[in-house]
Formats: structure tokens, C-alpha cells, sequence
């Protein structure tokens, strides 16, 4: 028992000066951009992403201080990793429509996902795994009194229960599974900076450009885009 209790203590005492260097990191890029240090604080949430991958609001403000700061490109990728963990933000979606007008007036940003996978991966990983643990005890206890009782009618009601709850079951597990994909996935990154010519042919990739990520080769990566396979240089995109 001990031999827990002093590794729970270590794991909370060695995460805590984590969690507190960044909250106060985090007050120091609000008081940045409040204060018009729109840059600095660009570095404050940046600096926070680097330590903590999957904190939301450093996404969004790092979004928000970029686009201060007219680098759309680097605004668009933060705002699209918000998108990645909430895909339903409605409010990420519209500054991303912003962007994507200050870059080119006439380009209208589509999100590549519809409103019903947007509504779906809106509800993480885990909590689609807490409803399977539900749907997997329902139908335990289901197969439990069906096998127990005699009634005709409480084994057809619990048959039922059983199916729909078999069915609830595999449905949670395959959501859960897509998910997880798609907050994990690397398969796609924004063109972060402007005029990006692909190093082989020299065809310019406009900023915001969102491109398929075919592979990484030390600092280059070779991205997909409209169908043609680009070499660009990993400093100049930004994998979502």
C-alpha cells in the first residue's frame, strides 16, 4: 500500500509544476495580447502547445495572436488543431473563414469533414469508451437474467435489451476507434508561410494550404496537393 501511495505522490508532485508553469504561461500570453504584445504572445501559447499537444484554448489563442499578427498561415494551422479536437467549433470555423479572406478574398473555406462526422468526433475517444463499458454491462446483466429467468415474457424483454445493447456496443467501439483517429492523425499539414515554391519543380503553394502528408524525409516532407506529390521544406509547414 505504501509502495503506491509514494508513487501516486511522486506522479502528482512531479506533473503539478508542470501544470502550474503552464497556467502561468498561459496568463502571461493573455496579458500579452491584451496589451497588444501580439507576438509575444504568439510565444507564450506556442511554448504552451509544446508542453501540453492537445490544450485547446492555447490552439485558439495562438490562432488568435497570429492572425494579430497577419502570419494566416500559422493562424489557420491553430485554429484547424482546435477543429481537430473539437471539430464543431463553430467559432474556430469562422475565424478560419477570416483567414482564408485575408489571404485571397475570393477563396470560401469548406471544411473537409460534414456536420454529422463533425458531430460525431465532436465526442472524444473516452467518452465513447465510457458508453461501452455502459452498453457491455446492460448486456451482461441482459444475458444474466435471460439465462436465469423462466417468464417467456422477461426473456423476450431481455432479448431484446441484449440486441439493441450488442448493437450500442460495437457502434461505441467503431466511433470510439474513429475518433481516436482522427484526434492522433497526422495525415494532413498547413502550408504555414507565404509563396512556398516545392523544391523540385518550383510550383508556389499558397499559404493556408491545406496538403496530405505523403512522407518525411529528414527536414523535408513530401506533401499531396490537388493530386500532385510537392517536396516542400519541413520549416514551412505545420503538421494538423
Amino acid at each position: 500500500m505504501n509502495y503506491w501511495i509514494k508513487h501516486i505522490a511522486l506522479i502528482f508532485f512531479g506533473v503539478l509544476p508542470f501544470l502550474s508553469m503552464s497556467n502561468s504561461t498561459f496568463s502571461e500570453g493573455i496579458e500579452a495580447f491584451n496589451t497588444k504584445n501580439y507576438a509575444l504572445a504568439a510565444d507564450k501559447f506556442d511554448s504552451i502547445i509544446s508542453i501540453s499537444p492537445n490544450n485547446i484554448s492555447a490552439y485558439f489563442n495562438y490562432g488568435l495572436a497570429k492572425m494579430k499578427t497577419r502570419n494566416y498561415g500559422e493562424a489557420i494551422w491553430g485554429f484547424e488543431k482546435v477543429l481537430k479536437f473539437r471539430p464543431a467549433d463553430a467559432e474556430a470555423k469562422e475565424k478560419l473563414q477570416e483567414c482564408y479572406l485575408e489571404i485571397n478574398s475570393n477563396v470560401f473555406w469548406e471544411y473537409r469533414l460534414n456536420g454529422f462526422q463533425s458531430s460525431l468526433y465532436s465526442i472524444s475517444a473516452n467518452a465513447w469508451g465510457f458508453l461501452a463499458v455502459l452498453f457491455a454491462l446492460l448486456l451482461a446483466v441482459a444475458i444474466v437474467v435471460f439465462r436465469t429467468k423462466q417468464s417467456h415474457s422477461t426473456r423476450r424483454v431481455m432479448l431484446l435489451i441484449g440486441a439493441v445493447s450488442s448493437f450500442l456496443l460495437i457502434f461505441s467501439i467503431l466511433l470510439g476507434t474513429l475518433s481516436k483517429n482522427h484526434a492522433t492523425s497526422d495525415r494532413f499539414a498547413i502550408v504555414t508561410v507565404k509563396n512556398v515554391k516545392s523544391l523540385q519543380d518550383k510550383v508556389v503553394i499558397d499559404e493556408g494550404s491545406l496538403v496530405e502528408v505523403v512522407e518525411v524525409d529528414g527536414d523535408k516532407m513530401k506533401v499531396e496537393l490537388d493530386g500532385e506529390v510537392l517536396l516542400v521544406r519541413l520549416e514551412d509547414v505545420r503538421v494538423v
